[in-house]
């Protein structure tokens, strides 16, 4: 039985259950859902902060670094004072302090493939905004091994992607993932440290992410399962490229 939101729930969440399609059976959908980040860095910064003000029931925070002075054009979750401290348990105070209604966990952790699953098997849905290739298909991996819907973003230089990744459509089939669309990890993938990064790019893949989660946790909207949202902020260009299963 769902216990009743309360005068604070209806307070904060007001603005997005007038939304249509979401409405107060989608706030409670909402309150019902589990969600585990993996990498707290530029990309979660964008990403968290809506995603605990919108209020699910759980949100988890994976990540084995400590903020440094080089992060903090682009991760806006910290500050100067935070230099040195994990980053999960950072992020997990600011969270838990702007929204007391949503219980926040930190993991300060870095993800293998000892505790991966883990990690994973007790959340409804995973986002991925970790800046490594290793991670990336450990997570996607792992998700598939649990039959996990994973919400994927990446950033580098002036470009984001993101996509979700093992969804299951109304057919109840699972949609491709990220071997479908690259088999095999990259020989050389461009990352923070090698190309750079405008500071607002991990943010806006953060935020898009979000946006995605709360659409499949409301059941609002078309989720970008089987699209490779890309888009330049250079050029300002944006484009979605459809992708499938991956020929067996």
């Amino acid at each position: 039985m769902n216990t009743p939101l309360s005068p604070d729930e209806w307070q904060r969440y007001l603005r997005q259950m007038t939304l249509p399609g979401w409405g107060l059976g989608g706030q409670e959908r909402l309150r019902r859902t589990s969600v585990l980040v993996v990498g707290a860095g530029g990309i979660g910064s964008g990403l968290l902060p809506y995603l605990a003000g919108a209020g699910p029931a759980r949100l988890g925070v994976v990540d084995g670094d400590r903020v440094e002075t080089t992060n903090l054009h682009r991760q806006v979750l910290y500050t100067g004072a935070d230099t040195g401290q994990m980053k999960a348990e950072c992020a997990a105070a600011r969270l838990q302090a702007a929204n007391p209604n949503c219980a926040v966990h930190a993991f300060p952790v870095r993800l293998t493939a000892g505790n991966a699953a883990g990690l994973l098997q007790d959340f409804d849905i995973i986002a991925d905004g970790s800046d490594n290739t290793e991670t990336r298909y450990l997570v996607n991996d792992t998700c598939l091994a649990l039959g996990k819907t994973l919400v994927w973003g990446a950033a580098a230089g002036f470009q984001g992607q993101v996509s979700v990744f093992n969804w299951p459509g109304p057919d109840g089939r699972r949609g491709p993932n990220l071997r479908d669309l690259t088999p095999q990890p990259p020989v050389e993938a461009p990352d923070c440290v090698d190309a750079g990064v405008l500071g607002p790019v991990p943010g806006l893949v953060g935020a898009l992410m979000a946006a995605e989660i709360l659409k499949i946790a409301t059941g609002t909207g078309d989720p970008l399962s089987g699209r490779l949202l890309v888009f330049d902020a250079r050029e300002m260009r944006w484009q979605a490229v459809q992708f499938g299963p991956a020929p067996t």
